[in-house]
């Protein structure tokens, strides 16, 4: 009897146990292991018809690529001095690349965009100073007209003999929408002011520009417009030498080469305009067949520093016209 009552306990020992270990907890199971989600990084490319150093319209593009990059971390790339001959053979490389976004930095890039983009329908290609159209093609374009009329009134003010120069790179509808303006702005404070209006035909052409300024000069002028790129900083020294004020544009403030010679400089913030290109493709909502027009009243149109020379009355007209322009209390002629 003593032995069964101890096999008995055994046996009720055992099947405790088994119970106790049927009510226990599982153990943890590990959770699959998923790879984070890489974030893709873009590929945006620029291509330039003129140098990027020419503290001008090709040097604000490419502190436009920078900026993308600094605030997205983007790749890029860009090629500069491409002549008309290669423009197709440059966007198509890129787009071959698989470059995302390309910027086409200027009007003349129309008819090779045209020609390129249909046969990467994956590539969004934007193009400034222009209204190409494309299915992958977004266009940018300033409120052109505002920056010459103010720049004449400007310049009708400041003017001591009345005879006002401009010197414009090309005879082309983005530049005569301001020369025209620039006119009617001076006529508008000082009727007696006489614009005369020459062209380069180049953008960059230093020497070409250089015999135009001193062409303008020759003529008695007191004052100069001056609408280019590389040839703007020897023109603003020139006219330093000669003793002529000038008012340049469209792109970097000239303050700093001439603060006793520059009266303001009128302004295109081609970074900002970059910027926003960049910031609708990445939020997925950049469409081809558009084409965006900004000036004053979206900021992408305004004037640089004024010399400490200009009369306040003179600054204030001008900044309070701009004001009544925004209004809607001023007309300037835009067509």
């Amino acid at each position: 009897m003593k032995f069964n009552k101890v096999v008995s306990l055994l046996i009720l020992s055992a099947l405790l146990a088994v119970a106790l270990l049927g009510c226990a907890p599982a153990a943890p199971t590990a959770a699959p292991t998923v790879a984070p989600e890489v974030e893709k990084v873009h590929k945006v490319a620029m291509v330039t018809s003129g140098p990027t150093n020419d503290q001008g319209w090709n040097y604000d593009a490419l502190r436009g690529l920078q900026a993308i990059n600094e605030k997205y971390g983007w790749e890029i790339a860009y090629s500069e001095n491409v002549p008309v001959a290669q423009q197709q053979n440059v966007l198509r490389q890129y787009a071959q690349q698989d470059y995302d976004l390309i910027f086409a930095h200027g009007y003349e890039w129309g008819d090779a965009l045209k020609a390129v983009a249909k046969d990467f329908p994956d590539t969004m290609f934007a193009q400034t100073n222009a209204t190409t159209e494309g299915e992958n093609i977004v266009g940018t374009a300033f409120l052109y007209g505002e920056l010459g009329y103010f720049s004449g009134m400007a310049a009708g003010l400041m003017t001591k003999n009345n005879k006002i120069g401009v010197v414009a790179a090309q005879d082309a509808p983005q530049v005569t929408a301001d020369t025209d303006t620039m006119a009617l702005g001076a006529k508008a404070v000082n009727p007696d002011a006489e614009v005369n209006v020459s062209f380069v035909g180049s953008w960059d052409d230093v020497v070409k520009g250089q015999q135009v300024v001193q062409a303008q000069i020759d003529r008695g002028v007191d004052i100069l417009i001056i609408m280019g790129n590389a040839f703007t900083p020897p023109a603003i020294e020139l006219a330093k030498a000669k003793g002529i004020l000038v008012i340049p544009g469209w792109t970097i403030d000239g303050y700093s080469l001439g603060p006793d010679t520059v009266i303001t400089s009128a302004l295109q913030d081609i970074p900002g305009v970059f910027l926003s290109v960049a910031d609708q493709y990445d939020a997925g909502t950049l469409k081809g067949n558009t084409t965006s027009v900004s000036g004053f009243k979206e900021g992408t149109q305004l004037f640089g520093k004024w010399g400490d020379f200009v009369p306040k009355d003179v600054k204030d007209k001008v900044e309070s016209a701009i004001d009544d322009y925004l209004a809607g209390k001023l007309d300037i002629g835009l067509k």
